[in-house]
């Protein structure tokens, strides 16, 4: 709001009392001045917006493009078989700290229609937030290495509120809107929620999630946590669509994965909708 006030005034106090004073020394074409100079702000504004880019090169540490061996598959299966059925959550590696943890969750803010926004936390996390940002892990059938993610929060028994990488653009073709489907899923939605989990090198508990939709043999669509912020407090998700991800991108796409002991967290029966902590076999 302070930011709205501070512009209002920029773009039309400050020009009216300039152009009052300028009307009193050179009349009616003086005031074409101020006019000039409010476009050119505004101009200014625009331009600083869509000269957005992700890829900031903020990350100064080389990262190795991640190993596709049999060892690396067979850890990520693993991994898989570990979170099946239970609740986790996701921490941002690149944006957190030892004081903070910044968890991915999925908001109460209405994206369009049936898609709800899935965002990242800044700030020290509120029991809101932590009840948000819990996701029961699906393996997908007969797909090893894969997973849905379902929000815990939102979800019941009758339907399943999966993440997904939808096909909008973020600010820059650059980037996907990561989201989540509020109605019951359909085909589309679930393929667009699998995602393949990748092993961060050097880390038992770190992964990276790449879109199965959307990537292919040469391209691994990954999911970002990205610096963009739409509303404060909050870092958009997404997932990025160009060829080769930069150290920057590899940084971004890195999560931490935390088991949420739902007993500790007092869970009722009723929010416990799927059944309890319990694995699910991969067929």
């Amino acid at each position: 709001m302070e930011w709205y006030i501070l512009i209002l005034f920029l773009v039309v106090v400050v020009p009216y009392i300039i152009g009052q004073t300028i009307y009193q020394e050179w009349g009616g074409v003086g005031c074409l001045v101020p006019l000039l100079g409010c476009g050119g702000f505004i101009g200014l504004i625009l331009s600083g917006a869509f000269a957005y880019k992700e890829d900031n090169g903020d990350t100064k540490i080389s990262f190795e493009p991640p190993a596709r061996d049999e060892k690396s598959h067979e850890m990520a299966v693993a991994m898989v078989r570990e979170m099946a059925g239970k609740q986790i959550r996701l921490v941002s590696v690149h944006w957190s700290d030892p004081g903070r943890d910044e968890y991915l969750y999925t908001s109460d803010i209405e994206h369009s229609g049936m898609r709800g926004e899935v965002v990242s936390w800044m700030n020290e996390p509120t029991e809101d937030i932590l009840s948000m940002s819990r996701y029961m892990v699906e393996p997908v059938k007969g797909e090893e290495g894969q997973i849905r993610l379902a929000s815990v929060h939102w979800s019941n028994l009758e339907r399943y509120e999966y993440l997904y990488s939808s096909d909008i653009n973020g600010p820059t073709p650059r980037l996907r809107q990561m989201l989540s489907w509020k109605d019951e899923a359909t085909e589309d939605i679930l393929s667009k929620s699998r995602y393949m989990v990748e092993m961060v090198p050097g880390q038992e508990d770190e992964i990276r999630l790449a879109s199965v939709h959307w990537s292919d043999s040469e391209r691994y669509e990954y999911l970002i946590t990205s610096r963009h912020q739409e509303r404060q407090d909050m870092r958009d998700i997404y997932s990025w669509t160009r060829e080769q991800p930069t150290n920057d991108i590899f940084s971004k796409s890195r999560y931490r994965v935390e088991f949420v002991d739902s007993s500790k967290e007092g869970e009722t029966e009723e929010e416990n909708w799927w059944g309890g902590d319990q694995s699910l076999e991969i067929d």
